[in-house]
């Protein structure tokens, strides 16, 4: 009789160390919900969009791997970085030189250039125009007050990189979302070049800003959307390590003919918010 108990008692100690051994070494699960996942296909774009900055290590090891995991089970084909540091970014720098499965294409802007734009082909046809805008600096100038020069020049470089652009769907990525600033309290002049950056947007069919800070005030309309990366440095409070790791996080998009679907995955692994962009008049095709 206790031969047969310590035998149990040694299959329970096994089972458990199996169990967490699986649970350790099989990732996290990705639930979609049915109003999007039912409508996946084998030939949608699949691609990771993630903060710069410097990261702890050991946090950044486990986003890293995070990472690997999603590109891995969702054939993710391209990582776009928001960091305004562009190629000098230093978790791109370290992300491309220590994991050997992301060595994926990593599209950030550009040192020296103001606004930058990436052409992708799209797997079912048609493409998609990836565009990067100097947000920081001409943030800088907005809230000095005044229009000057610099402004008008940005303006037009965006109005100018728009007009270049025939991709289905459009994306602007920056490191702060300008058109937030179109609800608050600034002065007039600075709400009006928000505005105006928010309407050349609309005006050349832009459907996603994706952006390293908050989009909370103001960031979506009928025709826009602005989505937030999840980073530490937007979370920055009074708040221990642990918390702010999970607010780290990244985005995963899933690009169709009809539907452009954003996953907003923290660094648990865990799906904490879906977007879904609907491309006007192919709803029902």
């Amino acid at each position: 009789m206790k031969q047969s108990s310590w035998g149990c008692t040694i299959f329970i100690q096994l089972s458990l160390c199996l169990i967490i051994y699986v649970s350790l070494h099989s990732g996290h699960p990705f639930f979609f919900s049915s109003d999007d996942g039912d409508n996946a296909t084998p030939l949608d774009l699949h691609f990771i969009s993630v903060a710069g900055g410097f990261r702890p290590l050991n946090h950044q090891t486990r986003l890293l791997r995070l990472m690997e995991k999603v590109a891995e089970t969702y054939k993710a084909k391209f990582v776009v970085s928001s960091s305004e540091q562009g190629e000098e970014d230093p978790f791109l720098q370290n992300a491309t030189r220590l994991s050997s499965s992301l060595k994926l294409p990593w599209y950030t802007r550009m040192k020296g250039s103001g606004y930058f734009r990436e052409h992708i082909k799209m797997p079912f046809g048609g493409s998609l125009d990836v565009v990067f805008v100097d947000t920081g600096s001409l943030k800088q100038e907005v809230l000095g007050g005044a229009v000057n020069a610099y402004m008008i020049s940005q303006l037009k470089g965006l109005t100018r990189i728009l007009k270049a652009v025939d991709g289905d769907w459009r994306i602007v990525v920056g490191s702060d979302p300008l058109l937030a600033y179109t609800l608050t309290k600034e002065p007039e002049e600075p709400k009006r070049v928000a505005r105006t950056f928010h309407q050349i947007m609309t005006k050349y069919g832009v459907n996603l800003y994706i952006s390293e800070k908050g989009c909370t005030r103001g960031g979506s309309n009928e025709s826009l959307t602005c989505i937030t990366v999840p980073n530490q440095q937007e979370n920055q409070g009074p708040t221990n390590n642990s918390k702010r790791e999970r607010e780290d996080g990244f985005l995963l998009h899933r690009v169709s003919f009809s539907e452009f679907v954003t996953y907003t995955i923290n660094s648990s692994g865990e799906v904490i918010d879906t977007k879904l962009v609907k491309q006007k008049g192919k709803e029902t095709i």
